[in-house]
């Protein structure tokens, strides 16, 4: 984040597709604050400042509404004042209704009523701004913008303001008056209303952006908007219709349920025709890797068309060649891809930036997931040339510095010191708290690799690919042999968080937790971590910390060292159903649950404070956490499937539940049409005498299924 220091944590935000506007509750971009607040479109901030007062005061804001996603309503109403005609208003006698969507531009209707019984007379006034800072500026990561600010224009019902780049590209904000302002002082448009007693009057204005990328609207109508509109509350509206496909008896849950699937559907972001989840909002709305790949992972079997985009796209941009800038390597999946004027300049190396060393695996791994659900080994074929190259990635290039497991280090002079989940400088240390020294091999992401060997050895012995499979294969099991001798530290009973230039790196996290995801971890060493990580020092009531509070960086506010990231949960729960250990993966999935309950709108942020439960009775905010977050927003339903045990093998027809066991407070969920292949299922789970029983309502198409108790 820089080192700038904000709370955006009661943002209102709406979204569709690249245009996103992020204010405070009362509707304004503060002017005076640069708190990340803003319109923005391919990572430039076309709006920093946008006020509204009447008769030069500020309102009382008695509403915010950000429920639609695309479309916002703000009510406010007055304090005492003095109209123009110095006729005394009482407060509370006049409100103002700002009614806004996006689609495609920021459209905004603001309704001013008049309740007294006399007339009134009021200004309103409006101000605007903008910056045109990139991303990286106003997160304090990069100097500011490298153009200058062109004279703003006021004519003919529109304001417009522009910036030239230092890329070539002039950059413009232009506001659209439905009816012209009765006055326009520098970029402070006023309207002089007089509204009869019980009246109301209306001011109604379309702000639209504009890089040369072809998002310039020529010709902005009613019929334009109303058919957007429609067309997003249809994709809202089949987003609602999936959910009532799993349907709980705790509406509670289900509440929760529909903002995460609601918040994924905000964050679908288009590039090169094909559609993925976006980062996060505000900080990382973009195709981020490894972010995309798990929030796409996560939301299977509900939405199986965004892992197949992502996979495609992902494959258009995997790396051609080395070159240090980007920390690039042939084969290699993408960390970050950024469309700004700094990226344009090539003063960050996000064009794209490839500072992951999971991505890779993890692509594979998504992969993978994609065929158990739909059994579409078309995509096999199609992407052979992306799986090929990560392979030949993972055996030539992730470990280019012979540290024995696969690892990082940062070549790039702008790029990540950490290339791991947990990118932070300092997320990475040794015992006595100074910072690991690259190369790094993080505990995570040998489980990585060892799942992503494995199931694509699977997958090569369906296309008759059995020499590759057999090798694959191989490498796995050597891999979780050297694995379980090289990271297992006996005095800790636990493993290693990374191994680095110097040797062990002790620290008690929550990455080797994620190992179980993977299935790397062997023996009774399951066991163990799971005794570690429910420990007060690990599980805060809420969730698992990334970091013990036992060791010399924790911070319950420290990025990556303390604090408790829903997705990271997921995994883990994930993890723990897979080796049995249904009891702890539910506890995980409780606490996260009831943490999601007291967030604003039930939506969980990308990660909340490390502070024990029990001192504090709701979770406490990480103040720039982006809310929502996709890997954030897929949690909640992840822990979903890993609770009901479901576990599909498409290929072979088939769809296993294994030790499905229900949360407390659920005793009945039923699913209808859920797809596995070419195949559909009904299903229901019920709970009785604290046992989970599984019916299976109904069946199309060839399908074996089976449950283990």
């Amino acid at each position: 984040m820089g080192n700038r220091s904000y709370d955006i944590s009661n943002s209102l935000v709406i979204r569709e597709n690249d245009l996103t506007l992020i204010t405070l509750p009362n509707g304004d971009i503060p002017v005076d604050k640069d708190q990340g607040y803003g319109l923005y479109y391919h990572d430039c901030r076309f709006l920093s400042g946008f006020t509204l007062k009447v008769n030069d005061q500020q309102l009382t804001n008695i509403l915010s509404s950000d429920e639609k996603d695309y479309a916002s309503t703000i009510m406010a109403t007055n304090h005492y004042l003095i109209d123009n005609n110095d006729a005394e208003i009482p407060e509370n006698t006049i409100t103002i209704r700002r009614e806004r969507n996006i689609p495609g531009f920021l459209n905004e209707k603001i309704t001013i009523k008049n309740y007294n019984e006399f007339e009134v007379t009021l200004s309103v006034q409006l101000h605007f701004e903008s910056d045109f800072k990139d991303i990286f500026t106003v997160r304090g990561i990069e100097k500011g913008p490298d153009g200058h600010m062109l004279p703003y224009e006021c004519k003919n019902g529109e304001l417009r303001l522009a910036y030239s780049g230092k890329d070539g590209i002039i950059r413009k904000t232009i506001i659209s008056f439905l009816k012209e302002p009765d006055s326009v002082i520098e970029c402070s448009p006023e309207y002089r209303l007089f509204i009869p007693p019980g009246k109301e009057d209306e001011i109604s204005f379309i702000i639209n952006v504009n890089d040369g990328s072809g998002n310039d609207e020529n010709i902005i109508n009613d019929d334009l908007v109303k058919k957007r509109i429609d067309n997003i509350r249809e994709s809202y509206h089949n987003m609602r219709s999936l959910c009532k496909d799993f349907q709980t008896d705790n509406q509670i849950f289900n509440s929760v349920f529909k903002r995460c699937m609601a918040d994924l559907r905000l964050l679908n972001m288009s590039i090169e025709g094909q559609v993925f989840y976006s980062g996060g909002i505000p900080w990382y709305d973009t195709l981020f890797g490894r972010d995309s790949i798990i929030s796409a992972i996560q939301s299977m079997p509900y939405e199986f068309n965004i892992a197949k985009s992502t996979l495609r796209l992902l494959a258009l941009y995997r790396g051609k060649c080395l070159d240090d800038w980007r920390d690039e390597e042939p084969g290699k999946i993408l960390h970050e891809l950024r469309r700004g004027e700094k990226s344009r300049l090539n003063r960050i190396p996000n064009t794209p930036y490839y500072g992951s060393a999971d991505s890779t695996p993890l692509y594979l791994i998504l992969l993978s997931e994609y065929i158990n659900w739909t059994g579409d080994t078309g995509i096999l074929y199609e992407l052979i040339e992306t799986i090929e190259s990560a392979i030949t990635w993972m055996d030539k290039y992730s470990d280019m510095k012979d540290l024995g497991f696969a690892s990082y280090y940062c070549r790039s002079e702008k790029g990540l010191y950490n290339q791991s989940w947990k990118d932070s400088f300092d997320s990475i240390s040794r015992k006595d708290g100074t910072i690991a020294k690259a190369p790094i091999a993080t505990v995570e992401l040998q489980g990585y690799m060892y799942l992503a060997k494995k199931r694509i050895s699977k997958l090569f012995k369906q296309i008759g690919r059995k020499h590759d499979a057999i090798r694959l294969e191989k490498d796995a099991e050597k891999l979780k042999k050297d694995f379980n001798r090289s990271f297992w530290v006996k005095e800790n009973d636990y493993y290693a968080l990374a191994i680095d230039k110097e040797g062990i790196c002790e620290v008690t996290a929550s990455n080797p937790a994620q190992c179980l995801w993977c299935g790397i971890v062997e023996g009774r060493k399951a066991e163990r971590i799971v005794n570690r990580i429910f420990q007060e020092d690990m599980f805060s009531g809420w969730g698992i910390r990334t970091m013990s509070s036992h060791e010399k960086r924790y911070n319950p506010l420290g990025y990556h060292n303390g604090t408790i990231w829903p997705h990271d949960n997921s995994i883990i729960a994930m993890g723990l159903s897979k080796y049995g250990f249904k009891n702890e993966a539910l506890t995980l999935f409780n606490g996260l649950f009831e943490a999601a309950s007291f967030q604003p709108r039930y939506r969980l942020p990308e990660l909340f404070g490390g502070y024990e439960r029990e001192k504090y009775s709701i979770p406490t905010k990480y103040p720039v956490a982006c809310s929502p977050q996709a890997w954030s927003s897929g949690s909640i339903p992840y822990m979903l499937i890993s609770s009901l045990g479901l576990v599909p093998d498409a290929l072979n027809n088939s769809l296993s539940m294994i030790k499905p066991e229900l949360p407390v407070w659920l005793d009945h969920v039923k699913i209808n049409n859920l797809k596995v292949g070419k195949a559909m299922t009904d299903l229901e789970f019920k709970k009785v005498n604290d046992s989970t029983f599984v019916n299976v309502i109904g069946k199309k198409g060839e399908l074996d299924i089976h449950v283990y108790y």
